[in-house]
């Protein structure tokens, strides 16, 4: 496949241009007032991409033994697991670059399974490395992960390091990287329904709610009594708005505040959000500019996609140090393109990033989905047809939009409720049914607007 790939980029991912600077790893650049990925040999691309490729999905119940006919019995090994080393996931990631690039799409993107090694598509198709450095989204609390780690700790700075050490040694050489990517739809604030649930309009920051309760000599928790030092007159007044016990003899010291674990009955609501609200932005700097600092050192030359995060969770605290710390924004948005776009044009006017859906999807739930559901169902599409015009559509919003640099569509292969469950108990939506089989209706959509998706891109100038 590595001889395919400059007709490709030829034919599809870029448009008939004249070549950019070409600095040997993928950029971006803004040309003529449109904004987008330049790739290694400097020709100008639009991210397509694949999200999903899970082994899981292809040794579910239903397809495990077809699927290890096609590709060879090594898929797994001894014990049943997955096997990336073998013969048979070679052949498998070959057919999966094969049917990507052969549709349009140019990219596997976010959801590419960690267990899957990425030498074995890293030099055939444009993809990204993620850290996963922090269990911040509340479908991996929801599956017990966690804690949520003390941001400001010279521990947390090591295990990043490391983390960062380890995905750059793979991927800092290779031409065909978009950029690194922190974690999944990390959860700046709690939701509206577990706000519901809880009956708590507070404390509803889950960083902080993990940073409170930590130890004196914790640094997340002395930068708290800090900030607060730089709000109150004194600690006896943080500790009256906090509801803190405040002993009639001694009063209360800054030292006695921070040894205080339980900080969720303050008398003095309105000043304990402002001082939640205030403190958010001194998190998100460090959580963006500790993760940029350390990728610079040791991979200067690939893009920082910073964290995949919903488009509607860009809040205003997160946004100066999106704009100071990372190179492309990656949003995951769901909904109509004309209500995504007002978000989108904030987050472009707040940061000045150019921004690419790194997680979207229209979805119609099968006669073996009805269980669980599928991804995208919210938008409401009756057939498949629907869903493949929804897409068009989608696509066509966003290459007119000269800030937008792709879309990473959120499946590859149907998944039927019997299979093992991904990051979510929502069934994975698919173009490609468990067998492999093409959903025509779709798929012919899919040849001819992602194959377009440049020059309709170029024309958004």
């Amino acid at each position: 496949m590595k001889n395919v790939l400059p007709f490709l980029l030829a034919t599809f991912l870029c448009v008939p241009c004249f070549a950019q600077r070409a600095t040997g790893y993928i950029h971006v650049e803004q040309i003529d007032g449109v904004w987008w990925f330049v790739n290694a040999e400097g020709e100008k691309f639009v991210s397509i991409g694949v999200n999903h490729i899970e082994p899981h999905l292809w040794l579910a119940p239903y397809n495990k033994s077809a699927t290890l006919r096609k590709y060879g019995a090594d898929m797994v090994d001894a014990d049943g697991h997955f096997n990336t080393h073998g013969d048979a996931a070679k052949k498998w990631i070959n057919a999966q670059v094969e049917v990507s690039q052969s549709l349009g799409f140019n990219t596997f993107g976010k959801h590419t399974h960690p267990a899957i090694d990425p030498r074995l598509y890293q030099q055939q198709i444009y993809y990204i490395a993620s850290l996963d450095t922090a269990p911040l989204a509340g479908w991996q609390q929801r599956l017990g992960r966690g804690p949520r780690p003390d941001v400001f700790s010279a521990d947390f700075r090591a295990f990043v390091e490391r983390r960062v050490v380890q995905v750059s040694t793979l991927n800092q050489d290779q031409r065909n990287l978009i950029g690194y990517l922190y974690t999944d739809v990390p959860s700046w604030v709690m939701g509206r329904a577990e706000q519901a649930e809880k009956n708590d309009t507070t404390m509803i920051y889950p960083w902080i709610n993990a940073i409170l309760p930590l130890g004196e000599s914790s640094p997340g928790k002395r930068k708290w009594l800090e900030h607060l030092a730089s709000r109150y007159p004194d600690a006896e007044a943080a500790a009256k708005a906090w509801g803190m016990p405040i002993s009639p003899t001694y009063g209360i010291s800054w030292d006695e505040l921070a040894r205080q674990v339980d900080w969720t009955h303050p008398n003095d609501v309105a000043s304990a959000k402002k001082d939640m609200a205030s403190f958010m932005p001194i998190i998100a700097k460090k959580w963006y500019a500790m993760h940029e600092e350390i990728i610079r050192r040791h991979d200067p030359n690939h893009l920082i996609l910073g964290d995949k995060n919903m488009v509607m969770w860009h809040h205003d605290f997160v946004l100066p140090a999106i704009k100071e710390h990372v190179d492309v924004v990656c949003v995951q948005a769901y909904g109509p393109w004309e209500r995504d776009k007002q978000l989108t044009d904030m987050i472009y006017q707040a940061t000045g990033k150019p921004i690419f859906n790194g997680d979207g999807c229209f979805g119609y739930a099968g006669s073996n989905q009805q269980l669980w559901g599928v991804k995208g169902f919210r938008t409401g599409a009756t057939s498949v047809e629907e869903v493949a015009s929804l897409y068009e559509d989608m696509l066509r919003g966003m290459m007119s939009t000269p800030y937008y640099v792709g879309w990473h569509h959120c499946g590859y292969l149907e998944q039927w409720d019997a299979a093992e469950r991904g990051d979510s108990p929502r069934n994975e939506n698919g173009f490609l049914d468990p067998f492999e089989q093409p959903h025509k209706q779709w798929t012919e959509v899919l040849q001819r607007v992602n194959h377009q998706a440049a020059k309709l891109h170029e024309s958004a100038r």
